[in-house]
């Protein structure tokens, strides 16, 4: 009987807070007010990404809510890039509002009713990360690990093993856009935005490489290359054990990937490719310019290497057919060039046999001239072999005086 006493008792004091809340004493008497419903956002509609595709510079924002008794309101809107967003609007009475957003930025926002009779009604707070959809840039990051300690015993990051070069081509004609580095092996590029549209080709090379004193084996190199566009593109291509440090200079080339623009489209591909230095072949005459009998079509080839530039096949068919004697090892020799010379530093050149004996080692030096006025340039070079001691064409080895020439040009 108590406990049925003590409810009824209860309502009285129920229904009065409920008034209190739902009306307003107005001369003694009391003014019922209907109430709004929570703001909520009609615009923008962002997807669960958070992102928000944008073209020009704004962005509307809208919202709706209702009262039964149509109730005049005012608006107060936030906005800003801080979660914390500050007012911008006071007193407003429309309810949408159009915003200024730059590329990249996450926005906040919200609105809050303040009634005729100075009631408040607060939104959610709502963002976006503002994306221009028609202007969007792309990042690309290259990362590199290597096996190192695996090879040579050192536990080292990939940074402190190379120095890499982040090469971003022209495709048309292979021509060097930009050349990312930062001293590292890892490396950045976030100025696709920048390019014209076109075909692009993303390559590596070697600035530098690891000292670590007397080692031979080389270091395996193994690449990701991470392309990230706000909101529309995150691909990630790997190329395990792709280069090694064996070549550590521009003239060498690991290519990876190519990147076709398309204003903010971009289309990725992987694609593994090497550059090496081209092996050159010369044609033209090479022999003993004193005797017709003497002069042969040239065998001579040249390339590059980190190292430097390299010939091989000089006086090669001097040296077999009139000479009578077979190169068995040796015969490449190491050479310097200008715009219009050549040199042959005196250096060890080759080791040959004459009816199955071995012969004395043979030295090479010598000295040239480029002329580039026609079509494709011409060397002419003058060398001298040496033998113990002795150049071939003297008296001293029985040779008619003359001298060896080679006049060639590119095949």
């Amino acid at each position: 009987m108590k406990r049925k006493i003590l409810v009824i008792a209860m309502l009285p004091v129920l229904l009065g807070l409920f008034a209190l809340q739902s009306c307003k004493k107005e001369d003694g008497t009391f003014t019922t007010h209907s109430a709004f419903t929570q703001p909520v956002a009609t615009s923008p509609v962002v997807p669960a990404s958070g992102i928000l595709k944008f073209s020009g510079s704004t962005v509307d924002l809208a919202w709706t809510s209702e009262s039964k008794a149509g109730d005049p309101v005012k608006w107060d809107v936030y906005f800003g890039s801080s979660d914390n967003p500050p007012k911008i609007q006071t007193g407003y009475t429309k309810q949408s509002i159009t915003v200024t957003v730059a590329d990249g930025v996450t926005y906040y926002w919200k609105v809050v009713i303040v009634d005729a009779n100075g009631v408040k009604t607060t939104s959610e707070l709502y963002s976006f990360t503002a994306v221009n959809g028609t202007n969007a840039d792309m990042n690309v990051d290259l990362t590199v690990t290597t096996d190192v300690k695996t090879a040579i015993g050192l536990d080292l990051v990939a940074d402190k093993v190379v120095d890499l070069r982040l090469l971003i081509l022209k495709k048309s004609d292979m021509s060097i856009v930009k050349a990312v580095d930062d001293g590292s092996a890892n490396e950045s590029y976030s100025d696709f935005a920048t390019l014209e549209d076109g075909d692009y080709v993303l390559g590596v090379d070697i600035f530098s490489t690891i000292n670590a004193g007397d080692f031979n084996k080389a270091i395996k190199l193994s690449m990701s290359l991470q392309f990230d566009q706000l909101g529309i593109t995150n691909t990630k291509l790997d190329f395990p054990n792709v280069m090694t440090n064996a070549n550590p200079c521009a003239l060498y080339r690991t290519y990876l990937a190519n990147v076709k623009k398309a204003g903010a489209v971009y289309t990725i591909t992987s694609a593994v490719s090497f550059m090496a230095p081209p092996i050159v072949t010369w044609t033209g005459t090479d022999g003993n310019i004193a005797k017709a009998s003497e002069i042969y079509p040239s065998q001579v080839t040249t390339t590059e290497s980190c190292a430097g530039k390299t010939m091989k096949g000089l006086n090669a068919g001097w040296m077999l057919d009139y000479w009578g004697e077979i190169i068995t090892s040796g015969g490449t020799l190491s050479y310097t060039s200008t715009a219009t010379t050549i040199t042959i530093p005196l250096q060890k050149f080759c080791k040959t046999t004459y009816k199955g004996a071995a012969q004395p080692e043979y030295s090479i030096s010598g000295t040239g001239t480029i002329d580039s006025s026609g079509a494709k340039p011409v060397w002419t070079i003058k060398y001298d072999i040496i033998q113990s001691g002795k150049t071939i064409l003297t008296a001293d080895n029985g040779v008619a005086n003359g001298y060896l020439q080679a006049v060639i040009s590119p095949k």
